[in-house]
């Protein structure tokens, strides 16, 4: 090879080179170049107003951005208007115009079906798993609940309730997130009226104890309520609730516990103020697998404005979860929340805990009722189908139903909590002391935020069991 050739040769790689790299950093400039948001249409609303929707975008019209981001913007904007709940799926597609420097958004959305008139028919019990251990009938309610979501199209709620049986109850709410112009402020109300045969009147042996009338009420029961909500960003929101109360028993519920509410009381009547805080960024609310979420609660239940209602309880309480993305299609999920109570005496009315609403895994045959409490819970989970769509034909003109997702995960899990009790722990052998409970389950997935959990659990004492939960991924 001659010089004169081995020279044209790099004069060729150099050309070759620079360019390159004239051209790569030309595709890194582009990136990171200032875009402006020029339009924003949104399609398939047929009743959810355009500002609902617009509210969840992590960018507003006439906003800049770096081309790098508008994966970001498009990915979380997406999870942020499926958390509304309002639709089946959502999409956005960005246009992009390298000469004009600006993108244009179209969002498709499907809107889910907003009117469930339902017939009500449901366990009484904790859970199903405690009722199909006595299929005792006499514990279902059945009546007829009328929902109707995203009322007037602002992601507001109407709820209309006829129900009998066990529990007999009448009543309605109402919220809506937004009132104001720049939609950050919100509001909602309730009442409820009902009325029991039946009352869980103590706990022994870690499992309520209940007594039953098939002639009169041993428990009645009005509840009101109206509250603001604040919610100035995407992810916070503030929201603080006047509540009244109004419950009395029947005279053998007092009989058999005095302390039901103290001094062998009828009736008691009292005001709670509630205020919450909530942080939450999770990328899907019925069952996250990323980001984290916050949650502080304080209640104060009765003032003493009454001389014959000394009810004084103060709650603190705090709630976090955390869901972290791993590897190869694992994720873990983790929770802790704990909550104190400051009282110098407590009637067995208020003194819950762990069983209701929070709920070691592998207890869901007991309560551990106390006034102080800490729970972990935490799983490993391993996606065992993707996200998959089904549009069965039989369905396709019930455009609301037609487009049903599925996906499964497989879990494993350990729970641990402890609660403190001061004044009814002689008769349970589970409080003030930790308990825990371990083991696997299959969560499967599907539209309308239904999550099915079926679970085998063991628990400290080492009973072990098969069961069935409609649930979210904590």
């Amino acid at each position: 090879m001659s010089f004169y050739t081995f020279s044209i040769s790099k004069l060729r790689l150099f050309f070759i080179l620079f360019f390159s790299i004239k051209f790569i950093s030309a595709q890194t400039l582009d990136s990171n170049s200032i875009y402006t948001i020029k339009s924003i249409t949104i399609n398939g609303n047929k009743k959810t107003k355009d500002r609902i929707i617009t509210r969840e975008l992590v960018i507003k019209q006439n906003d800049t951005l770096r081309l790098n981001t508008i994966n970001y913007v498009k990915r979380r904007s997406e999870q942020n208007i499926f958390n509304t709940q309002l639709f089946i799926y959502d999409t956005i597609y960005p246009t992009i115009n390298d000469t004009l420097k600006t993108i244009n958004l179209t969002i498709v959305v499907k809107e889910r079906w907003y009117v469930f008139p339902t017939p009500v028919i449901e366990v009484q019990d904790r859970n199903f798993n405690t009722w199909w251990r006595t299929k005792d009938f006499f514990r279902l309610n059945y009546g007829f609940a009328l929902a109707l979501e995203n009322f007037t199209g602002v992601k507001d709620r109407l709820i209309l309730l006829v129900q009998r049986g066990y529990s007999e109850k009448y009543g309605f709410s109402y919220r809506t997130p937004y009132v104001n112009k720049t939609q950050t402020i919100g509001y909602n109300l309730l009442y409820v009226f009902n009325r029991n045969n039946e009352v869980n009147f103590i706990t022994q042996n870690n499992a309520p104890q209940f007594v039953r009338s098939y002639k009169n009420y041993l428990r009645t029961e009005h509840e009101a309520k109206a509250g603001i909500i604040y919610r100035p960003n995407l992810y916070e929101q503030t929201t603080a609730e006047l509540v009244y109360k109004n419950v009395s028993i029947g005279d053998t519920v007092a009989k058999l516990n005095p302390n039901y509410f103290n001094d062998a009381k009828l009736c008691i009547q009292y005001l709670s103020l509630q205020y919450r805080y909530t942080f939450d960024n999770r990328d899907n609310k019925s069952y996250p697998l990323k980001g984290w979420a916050f949650e502080g609660q304080i209640v104060k239940d009765g003032f003493n404005y009454e001389d014959n209602s000394p009810i004084n309880n103060l709650y603190v309480g705090v709630n976090i979860r955390k869901h972290t993305p791993l590897k190869n299609r694992f994720y873990s999920a983790n929770l802790m929340k704990a909550r104190y109570m400051n009282s110098d005496k407590l009637s067995y009315n208020f003194n819950r805990a762990l069983g209701y609403n929070d709920l070691i895994r592998g207890y869901e045959y007991f309560v551990i009722e106390g006034q102080n409490y800490f729970l972990s819970k935490n799983s490993l989970r391993y996606q065992i189908i993707k996200p998959k769509v089904f549009k069965p034909k039989y369905l396709t003109h019930a455009k609301q139903f037609n487009t049903i997702p599925f996906y499964a995960f497989a879990n494993v899990f350990f729970d641990a909590g402890y609660v403190q009790d001061k004044f009814f722990y002689k008769t349970n052998t589970h409080v003030n002391s930790w308990q825990c409970g371990y083991g696997a389950s299959i969560d499967l997935i599907t539209y309308y935020d239904v999550v099915l959990r079926l679970e085998y659990s063991f628990n400290k004492q080492l009973q072990s069991g098969f069961f069935i939960h409609a649930t979210v991924g904590f």
